[in-house]
């Protein structure tokens, strides 16, 4: 029997945490993301436009870089 859900966990090692939201660093607006997003995802702010990289560290921190 083959379990598909098992494709969506991360490999050894490997830590996908994915975060649903998101404050803008530009206009501070709370822009909810209903697939969620993780490491390295690019977001975009649904109020000003800005495009961002999502950093995520281990310990689950976010941080947003301007692209």
């Amino acid at each position: 029997m083959h379990d598909d859900d098992d494709d969506d966990r991360p490999s050894k090692g490997e830590k996908k945490k994915k975060l649903m939201e998101f404050d803008c660093p530009g206009c501070n607006a709370n822009n909810p993301w209903p697939d969620g997003f993780s490491d390295r995802d690019e977001v975009i702010c649904h109020y000003c436009g800005t495009t961002l990289e999502a950093r995520v560290s281990d310990e689950g921190r976010l941080k947003l870089r301007e692209m």
